[in-house]
């Protein structure tokens, strides 16, 4: 491979990797304000918070699926430090949504009561 070529990849899984670990973290950002809103028994304002941070972490998501299919379809991916951290961030950013949705269901149905 040439070095120009390599340089070139890295510098594509790099900005990959930045989108994915930006998006996975406006998701998270969008997740502590819907725990607030929630804490304050705002239960629509925490509602449409988890909803932005599941946009987010749905844009992210793409970005980390096309790089997997490419590398499942033939095209090996080297191995990415970056793109590791960006896979860790996107995938507690997912638990913690999962956990927040949940919370937010709880929280509703005991204010009910």
């Amino acid at each position: 491979m040439e070095k120009t070529n390599y340089l070139e990849e890295n510098d594509q899984l790099n900005q990959l990797s930045m989108n994915i670990l930006v998006h996975a973290g406006n998701a998270r950002d969008h997740l502590v304000q819907s725990l607030e809103s929630l804490e304050a028994m705002n239960f629509s304002k925490a509602k449409a918070e988890v909803k932005a941070a599941r946009q987010e972490v749905v844009i992210a998501h793409g970005l980390q699926t096309d790089t997997l299919q490419l590398e499942a379809s033939g095209e090996q991916i080297r191995y990415s430090t970056l793109f590791c951290h960006a896979q860790d961030t996107l995938m507690t950013s997912q638990s913690e949504i999962l956990i927040g949705e949940h919370l937010i269901r709880l929280f509703e149905t005991f204010s009910k009561k």
